[in-house]
This record gives C-alpha cells, structure tokens and sequence, in this order.
C-alpha cells in the first residue's frame, strides 16, 4: 500500500477543514431561507385573518358641516360605510367622490390608525328655492341655481321659497346675501319659511320675509344683514304674528303695524286688478272696433258690388 507523504496528508487536513465551514454556511442559508419564507408566509396569514376579522372596518363615521346633504347621503356619497374595508378606501377617494356633489364647495377627510373616518363638508351657501316649471332649482348665495334631483327635493324643506320674482332681481337678492354670507348663516336662512317681492311706491326693491315662527319682516335687499338681531328684537317682545321693519340705511329693526302694511299690499293688489281690467277694457274696445271696421268694410264692398252689378 502506497504510503502519502506528509505534504499530501497536510493538504488533505487543510481541504477538510476547509469544506466544514462551508457546509455550515450552506446549512446556515438554508435556515435563513426556511426563516424568511416562515415569516412572509405569517405575514400573508396575519393580513387575511385581519381582513376577514371585524378589525379592518371602521370603527365609527362623523360627518361634520353638511345641512343640505344628510350624514347617510354623506356616506354613501363618500363610498364609505361601517362594512367598508378600513384600508381599501383612501382619504383622497372619499374626496374626490364628494367633490363631484353639486352643492359641495370644499370637503376634508381624516383617518385615524384606530378605524375612525371623520368626513369635513363645507357646502354652497344657500339662500332658498324656487320652482321653475316641474323643476325645483336652489339659489346660492354666489347667484348659482342649481336644478335639484328627485333624490334631493326631500331636503329644500329647510330653505325658503322665493316666489314671484325675476331673474334680475335673484340675482340682487343673492348678492345681498353673499355679502352678508358670514352674519346670516344656514341656522338662520332655516328659520325663513318665505320670501316675496313687496314692491313700495318709495322702493321698488322691497321684500316681505315671512319666518316660520309666524312673524313677517318687511325691508329692502340691502337690510338682509339684520336678519342677525332679530332674535335679539324678537326676544323683547311678547307673542307672535309680529311685524317688523329692516331699515338698511340706518342699520335699525323696529316694530310696525302689520295691518298697515297688509293694507298697502292689499291696495296694491287692488290697484293691479284695476289696471288689469282696464287692459282687458281697452283690448276688447279694440276688438269691438276692429269688428265694427271690418263689418263697414264688408257693407261698402258689398254696395259698391251692387252699383257695379246695376
């Protein structure tokens, strides 16, 4: 048997202990291996369990500054519900969901890590409705009109009709209250059950504001900023079905006889009754004229054929 010598039995020793630590760094990747695949597969396991468990829906839902809208029309709006996935319903989705309503200016989401959804709604400022054909149609304080759907109509019974005037004079009224957006807010504009021209012979821009509480306020487009003191006018008196007088150029509100302005208006009314009937008086003389005309025309033709004949 042929003996190795001693440099071959030195190489050989060196090779083996060359060869064991690279079998431990081979079983040590593996480990490594096997850990990380453990771990991703934890992982993947922790988030189906979250997903299927009551945890990655919210938690709770507030909705802040809506009045036209309701918090539900909110929410649905938003695409976000109590079933709703926490995490699969970013802030900016609900945003740009909401800012597609018509009557939504400005609008802010919050989300906190614990599930709660905090919805931030600032809508158009609202001044009332009115009807245009079978169309209900929303004035804004910008002079926007805004045709309502039939899922909305429910919600103009917190706004003011305004009935009877004209294009011209909305687009006064809403500037009126556009300037004075930040003194009469929605709370007080919900506590306005009517508004009516009311024409006077000293100003022709004139309104009646009939409040849902029963009292009536008579004044001009300009005095709508005293709507802000008159709970303060209203709490000095007793009773109900009072009236009371905005005077814009000196900045008062005071208390007036609601007969006397009741009889203007209806003298007034008298008064284009009158002259509607005197319309009708001169238009149907004009008629008779016109057939008396055409009936002596007739009987001229008719002599005039006669002697022609003769």
């Amino acid at each position: 048997m042929e003996q190795l010598s001693k440099e071959e039995v030195l190489y050989d020793e060196h090779e083996e202990r060359l060869k064991k630590p690279k079998a431990r760094r081979r079983r040590t990747i593996r480990r490594r291996h096997r850990l990380h695949l453990i771990i991703a597969l934890g992982i993947v396991l922790l988030i189906l369990l979250y997903f299927a468990s009551d945890l990655s829906k919210v938690r709770s839902l507030r909705v802040e500054g809506n009045r036209f809208y309701s918090d539900e029309q909110i929410c649905e709006m938003a695409g976000v519900g109590y079933d709703t996935r926490y995490l699969l319903r970013p802030a900016f989705l609900m945003e740009n969901a909401l800012k597609g309503g018509s009557l939504i200016e400005d609008v802010q989401v919050e989300k906190s890590w614990n599930g709660d959804i905090r919805i931030k709604v600032e809508e158009k400022h609202v001044i009332g409705y009115l009807v245009q054909e079978d169309a209900y149609v929303l004035l804004c304080s910008s002079g926007e009109q805004i045709t309502l759907q039939e899922d909305e109509i429910g919600s103009i019974v917190n706004y003011p009709l305004l009935n009877g005037f004209t294009d011209e004079q909305l687009d006064s009224i809403a500037q009126a209250f556009d300037e004075v957006s930040e003194e009469v807010g929605a709370e007080l504009i919900e506590r306005i059950s009517e508004i009516l021209p009311y024409e006077t012979s000293f100003n022709q821009n004139m309104m009646k504001i009939v409040m849902r509480d029963g009292n009536t306020l008579y004044g001009s487009y300009d005095s709508v900023g005293l709507l802000q003191i008159y709970q303060a006018a209203l709490e000095q008196l007793e009773g109900k079905n009072v009236c009371f007088y905005m005077d814009g150029e000196n900045q008062a509100m005071s208390k007036i006889s609601c007969s006397e302005f009741e009889s203007s208006d209806e003298e007034k009314k008298k008064q284009d009754k009158e002259t509607d009937a005197k319309d009708e008086g001169s238009a149907e003389e004009k008629d008779a004229n016109a057939a008396d005309s055409g009936e002596n025309e007739t009987k001229q033709e008719e002599e005039s054929a006669g002697e022609q004949t003769a």
